[in-house]
């Protein structure tokens, strides 16, 4: 068997290695083998048939096929109504009906429904029960850091890429969510906010810039702007904090805007609790917990399932 550390691919010969040549894990053992046989027939056909869904979906089949016709069914009007949500999950119109109709079909809820322009499927869910009280997690933004990137042509595969994040002010912090907290002691606190470490004439600066959440409302859009600092931006450490209630928070389309871009990690809150490990452990966990006692929890949830 011949033994290699590196194959270089031309660029007119990388769609016909993907489609013929399969990659065993290339961190552990890394093999490439032809790729395995067809599938036959009969499985074709179970896969391009429609989904056959009693809520949840029962067997093979597609989702796309099955979907289709509520699609077609839908009004103009309708539909412009998941074209004007889709913006802030980086879907098309199609593609968040889908995410979002899958995901009720999977919690036998009905479908479809019409979306909302503060939360896309999946959310990030606080919830904070007794003995706990608070809960408090964070997100670094050093100058660097490593992310898990998806290969592009390959949706199932990730790879390793160093961000530079230059920093430049303005900065638009802002988060959509809706809450439902119990004030428990004597100090209360429920807030998104941000760390920002500047550094002026020598001296370090830490300066903090707020969204402070209602305690008992349904979704919201709350934005501040984050501006007027002096010398050189050299970091920034976004924070969700509630301390002092009991209770449920839910987030969505967190937003760190800087430099025409959005920097927040997992702004779509597909995974928020998600921690890295193998060869990717050097990624960043998308939030690190800073105050997390029993009885308090964080992660990702489809809201109306809860």
């Amino acid at each position: 068997m011949a033994k290699t550390q590196y194959i270089d691919i031309p660029d007119e010969f990388k769609n016909v290695y993907k489609n013929s040549v399969e990659r065993r894990d290339r961190f552990i053992l890394g093999v490439c083998q032809g790729r395995k046989r067809l599938l036959s027939r009969r499985a074709r056909k179970l896969l391009s048939r429609a989904s056959i869904v009693n809520s949840p979906q029962e067997g093979q089949g597609s989702l796309f096929r099955f979907l289709s016709p509520f699609w077609q069914a839908l009004t103009p009007e309708q539909k412009a109504l998941w074209t004007i949500a889709s913006p802030n999950s980086s879907l098309t119109n199609w593609q968040l009906f889908i995410s979002d109709c899958a995901v009720r079909i999977k919690n036998s809820l009905t479908f479809p429904i019409s979306p909302s322009e503060l939360w896309q499927v999946r959310t990030g869910y606080i919830k904070i029960e007794a003995p706990a009280t608070q809960l408090v997690i964070k997100q670094e933004h050093p100058q660097n850091y490593w992310v898990a990137q998806k290969i592009v042509g390959q949706s199932w595969k990730k790879e390793l890429v160093l961000i530079e994040e230059l920093f430049t002010l303005p900065m638009v912090l802002a988060i959509r969510y809706k809450t439902n907290l119990t004030a428990t002691g004597p100090t209360q606190k429920a807030r998104y906010y941000a760390k920002v470490l500047s550094r002026y004439q020598g001296v370090d600066v830490l300066t903090e810039f707020s969204i402070d959440f209602i305690v008992n409302t349904d979704w919201l859009y709350a934005s501040v702007l984050v501006s007027g600092l002096r010398g050189v931006i050299v970091g920034y450490t976004l924070f969700i904090e509630v301390i002092g209630y009991t209770g449920e928070l839910f987030y969505d389309n967190i937003r760190a805007t800087h430099s025409g871009q959005n920097w927040a990690l997992d702004p779509r809150c597909d995974d928020i609790s998600k921690v890295y490990t193998g060869a990717f452990a050097v990624v960043p966990p998308f939030w690190l917990p800073v105050e997390l006692p029993d009885g308090a929890t964080y992660s990702s949830q489809f809201p109306p399932a809860l």
